[in-house]
């Protein structure tokens, strides 16, 4: 009889990958209540804006904008929870100026400290010392801006009597150093030599104590550190330092347009009506002629009555699947290009490989990805990974 594995074996292997996934989906839901908070301060100021008759045309973008990148940023915390159930892969690593990442999450978390400011009566400040160069690193801006989010909102509930939070970069040789510092309570050293411990935490059972955990992680992984410094009553300070991306090209800031052939046609098969929706307006608005229906079934008989040349199907459709549409309308036209959605990982199945799929894509999606997907798929190019 053989004996189990004791080291490395099946199940032992199951267990860590379970408890990375209980790490991680603990930090991710203390990250997605800090993102839920600044995102309600955001949308709140912007109703009293429109209230007050104050919004303007300007103002509405930048706003949008920004409650446009936070969205994506919680998908991508998401989608690094879905990478535990895959084999692993490198995060997607661009070449961005931290400088920029720093001024668009404290535009972000303003409204959220102005709203904690009122409820303590007290003086809140948000400010910013940037190299007066680009801060050049290389990783994912999201990530990067999550671990920043967490840090800032820490640092005002270090202050309940008011104080300041300044972000800092600046560049050390060949690293690019950013820095959080508050005026806040301070750490004791007791607490201070486990404030980067899974599960440790000092705020009550509100708290699961995987925020700088997580935090620290993310940096590590994109080959830097995280160090904290404290004195109780003058504030506590983290600092993380990042290899530097200055000598390496910048990836371009700015995509052209996707351009989509004019008279397009499009059956879209969507069963949330509200996304469905989305998805038709913004292909009407790019000049394409657009059928949406909710169900499998409707799906078929419209593709049995019509060819289009793109169908956009969800996967997880009640009664007939998305790979079921798929096949008929490869079928009914094999020029058709066919795009598979769904909210879980989709596996590199061989239809897919097949031809019966062209090109699949997680929601939640990014329209402007989703424009130049189909844009690519028409023109005959290989669609870029999604």
């Amino acid at each position: 009889m053989t004996s189990p594995a004791t080291d490395g074996g099946p199940i032992e292997r199951q267990i860590g990958r379970a408890e990375m996934i209980s790490k991680l989906a603990g930090g991710v839901v203390n990250n997605f209540n800090n993102i839920f908070a600044v995102v309600l301060g955001r949308v709140e100021l912007m109703l009293s804006q429109v209230d007050d008759g104050r919004l303007e045309p300007a103002q509405l973008r930048r706003d949008l904008l920004s409650v446009q990148k936070v969205t994506l940023d919680a998908a991508e915390l998401l989608n690094r929870l879905r990478d535990l159930t895959r084999p692993p892969r490198d995060l997607s690593f661009g070449v961005f100026d931290l400088n920029a990442a720093v001024l668009d999450v404290l535009e972000f978390v303003q409204p959220h400290a102005a709203s904690v400011a009122r409820a303590l009566r007290a003086e809140l400040r948000l400010s910013e010392q940037l190299s007066p160069m680009p801060a050049r690193v290389s990783g994912q801006s999201s990530a990067l801006r999550e671990v920043l989010v967490n840090l800032i909102l820490n640092a005002i509930e270090a202050m309940p009597t008011g104080g300041e939070v300044t972000v800092v970069t600046r560049h050390d040789g060949s690293s690019v150093v950013l820095e959080v510092a508050d005026t806040g309570v301070g750490i004791a050293d007791d607490v201070l030599a486990n404030v980067f411990t899974p599960f440790f935490t000092t705020k009550g059972a509100g708290s699961t104590g995987l925020g700088l955990s997580s935090a620290r992680d993310l940096i590590t992984r994109h080959g830097g550190t995280i160090s904290v410094r404290s004195r109780l009553g003058q504030g506590t300070s983290f600092t993380i330092t990042l290899p530097s991306a200055d000598g390496r090209a910048a990836e371009a800031a700015v995509k052209s347009e996707p351009e989509l052939p004019p008279g397009l046609s499009l059956l879209v098969v969507e069963d949330e009506s509200a996304f469905g929706d989305t998805l038709k307006e913004l292909f009407e608005f790019k000049g394409c002629q657009v059928t949406i229906v909710s169900d499998g079934p409707s799906a078929l008989a419209e593709i049995e009555r019509t060819r289009y040349d793109v169908v956009l199907t969800d996967l997880l459709l009640p009664v007939v699947s998305g790979w079921e549409i798929a096949r008929a309308a490869k079928r009914r036209s094999p020029a058709t290009r066919v795009v598979l959605m769904s909210g879980h990982p989709i596996a590199e199945d061989a239809e897919l490989v097949g031809g019966v799929v062209d090109a699949a894509l997680l929601k939640p999606l990014d329209l402007t990805q989703l424009l130049s997907l189909v844009a690519a798929l028409m023109a005959g190019r290989p669609p870029s990974p999604a």
